[in-house]
């Protein structure tokens, strides 16, 4: 794999997406922003340069997927590396509490989007005996937080991601994920702007005493995703300034 293979981002256009579009860009590699919101991404990729695109797309729609993944490729040649950062948030409830709508649209988005890319792209990796694909996953992968849509899509996610490095290594794709703790994208500021999250609290739940950037979680994307990680599959990285063994220590009663 060489930094002349594309790198396809979705939800590019905004947040952790954006920033590992940037990470890749800045490192010579010619950046695909796959967004559903066309405008945004548009203006990312002129931002990025003459060697980054910018493409609307629904990630949750099968259809739109498989046509925009053979169009790329037929116009602009082999995807080397594919970062599914498309997702949707959720503020705290209950499962009685949740509308049905906002679930089933954050499963489509984050789960079902993250595997119809994966189903899309993977196997043309695997027949080209080599790729990378990383995957957004979450500290809800590892511990019950109650975001009763969000936080199961990301112990989905974790799961899916171990599968495919485990099918698809032998032909040499690697599959990982990052786990990003609280980070501070433009999505969550609106949250806490808006009175559903508390930024202080946040930050004292971890051992860093601070939150994610979207730059931090965007590092270890590109580290995964580089040959300096050539022999690393089907992790879930953490990356959230020690947020899971804060909430473990600090747990141990006095």
């Amino acid at each position: 794999m060489t930094d002349t293979s594309l790198v396809v981002v979705t939800g590019g256009a905004s947040g952790i997406g954006h920033a590992i579009a940037r990470r890749f860009s800045t490192a010579g590699w010619p950046v695909v922003i796959a967004d559903i919101n066309a405008d945004a991404a548009a203006a990312v990729a002129a931002d990025l340069g003459p060697e980054a695109q910018a493409h609307a797309l629904d990630v949750a729609d099968d259809g739109a997927v498989a046509a925009f993944v053979d169009a790329l490729e037929d116009d602009s040649g082999p995807i080397g590396v594919l970062v599914n950062s498309a997702g949707l948030l959720q503020n705290r409830t209950d499962v009685a509490g949740g509308a049905m709508e906002e679930h089933d649209r954050i499963w489509a988005v984050n789960y079902r989007g993250t595997y119809l890319m994966c189903r899309a792209i993977g196997p043309r990796m695997a027949e080209r005996d080599g790729g990378a694909i990383l995957n957004i996953a979450s500290i809800n992968s590892y511990t019950p937080l109650p975001l009763p849509a969000y936080n199961p899509t990301k112990v989905a996610v974790d799961g899916l991601t171990r599968l495919l490095a485990a099918e698809w290594g032998p032909q040499g794709v690697r599959v990982n994920a990052v786990a990003p703790g609280f980070t501070l994208t433009p999505a969550l500021q609106a949250r806490i702007d808006s009175g559903h999250r508390d930024r202080a609290g946040m930050e004292a739940l971890s051992t860093l005493g601070r939150m994610v950037m979207p730059d931090d979680v965007a590092e270890a994307a590109y580290f995964l995703c580089s040959d300096a990680a050539r022999a690393i599959t089907g992790v879930n990285l953490p990356v959230d300034c020690g947020y899971l063994p804060a909430i473990s220590y600090n747990s141990y009663p006095s």
